[in-house]
């Protein structure tokens, strides 16, 4: 054995090997995977990549990019194994930012992967150790319930299980239902991505740009057009820099263009054998737990209730698409897409614009726990359950407070005369009068 490979490697023997009878009994071994609470234990075949990778999330996690910075940075990635592949993911101190590691099969070579969630935090050994990871160094990942280990020619690093940040739930529900909408709109070679990096970089401003694809590659406007993505505070990319030598395309991804002032944008990096796919809010100042696309598809009074069967069927099938979930229950678009959001806000689904398609993501928390973590649900539960929402012939009357406010249609979407309504025009999801006129079902009918 190499002085290389019994630097890193461990084997774990369940019990000692033994003759008895004249029968010889050997035990086997499996390297680091003591018992099922260990989701992955091996050598990862592109060692750069994963160490630039988790790098990477840590200074994501650990980044404020608003300008009145409040609260604690942390380098806290959740590690999530589905039998096939390893994802760890992160959200920025500010929650404008969200990273996210994919490591296939074809990257992992190692016992079987498993199923379950960590959350760990990248600690300053940890961070030092991967900065010294060369093309040709072994770098080994022992994942498991309560602890991260990596093992590098520096030796053996163990990260122990942190609490998930609370904030970070609403976050990582926010990011799917942004992420739904998006579909590919430019692919460049990383080489070229260099120079994008650098132009969206320097424009330090607040005002959002927008990137046109153009031939083989783009132009860059003050206005949104058909096809194009948008750059919010473009300087916050530079955390990709590291990763743009690594890699061999860059794929941008945006939504359809709405005529907001700014959108979300996503930018995956395809390495082969992984990927890392960012994810970037429409301002510095603006994290994506704060907006609430996900409280339309909450409004479904039966989502909750469908979200338990969904993640059943989840536990056995890890990475689905929404149509395959109306398939094998026989629900509805819509009423998948509800129970998909119930589960999303409870920290059970991710979505992955690459493969375009939901991931599970088995957090400690319920789905029936979605109105205390959204505010806005909560309050209009509220209303609806004190007498405050009346369907009349002109919509639905909302009484909040000292006040009274329409929720009714226009243009086929819900429009409220409130005055945040009148601020954001949907765009940070539905007030909590237009989601009160959603539970109780019965916009724009008259009472009888």
């Amino acid at each position: 054995m190499s002085a290389t490979a019994s630097a890193v490697d461990t084997r774990i023997y369940r019990h000692p090997s033994g003759l008895a009878h004249g029968n010889l009994t050997l035990a086997t071994s499996t390297p680091d995977r003591v018992d099922e609470r260990t989701f992955f234990a091996g050598f990862v075949r592109t060692p750069r990549v994963v160490a630039g990778g988790l790098l990477a999330l840590a200074d994501i996690a650990g980044a404020d990019f608003r300008p009145v910075r409040t609260g604690t940075a942390g380098r806290d990635p959740v590690a999530t194994a589905d039998g096939e592949r390893l994802r760890f993911e992160a959200l920025s101190t500010c929650g404008g930012l969200y990273g996210r590691l994919d490591l296939t099969s074809a990257e992992l070579d190692g016992v079987p992967v498993g199923r379950g969630t960590t959350n760990v935090d990248i600690n300053p050994e940890l961070y030092e150790s991967l900065t010294r990871v060369g093309g040709a160094d072994p770098l080994r990942l022992s994942v498991g319930e309560d602890e991260l280990a990596v093992s590098t020619l520096d030796g053996k690093v163990v990260e122990k299980r942190v609490p998930l940040p609370t904030r970070w739930l609403r976050g990582l529900a926010e990011v799917a239902a942004h992420a739904l909408p998006m579909d590919p709109r430019l692919e460049i070679h990383a080489g070229r991505a260099v120079a994008l990096l650098a132009e969206t970089s320097a424009r330090t401003g607040r005002q959002a740009r927008w990137l046109v694809p153009a031939g083989s590659g783009w132009r860059s406007t003050t206005r949104p057009s058909s096809g194009a993505v948008c750059v919010a505070d473009g300087f916050r990319l530079s955390v990709l820099r590291p990763l743009l030598a690594l890699a061999r395309t860059v794929t941008l991804y945006a939504p359809p263009v709405s005529g907001a002032p700014a959108e979300v944008s996503g930018w995956v990096l395809d390495f082969g054998t992984a990927r890392f796919t960012l994810l970037l809010s429409t301002a510095a100042s603006h994290g994506f737990a704060g907006d609430g696309q996900l409280l339309a598809d909450l409004g479904s009074g039966s989502a909750v209730a469908d979200a338990d069967a969904l993640d059943a069927l989840l536990a056995v099938d890890p990475v689905i698409d929404r149509a395959s979930v109306a398939a094998r229950t026989g629900w509805d678009a819509g009423r998948a897409t509800s129970a998909l959001a119930a589960l999303a806000t409870a920290g059970q689904v991710g979505y992955d614009v690459a493969e375009a398609s939901s991931f599970h993501r088995p957090l400690p928390y319920r789905a029936d726990l979605v109105a205390a973590l959204h505010p806005r649900l909560a309050a209009a539960t509220m209303l609806t359950t004190t007498g405050g929402v009346v369907a009349t012939a002109a919509g639905v009357e909302v009484t909040s407070g000292e006040s009274t406010y329409l929720v009714h249609r226009r243009d086929g979407e819900y429009a409220c005369t409130c005055a945040w309504w009148v601020e954001h025009q949907g765009r940070r999801g539905p007030c909590k009068h237009v989601v009160a006129a959603m539970l109780l079902g019965q916009t724009g009918q008259q009472r009888g």
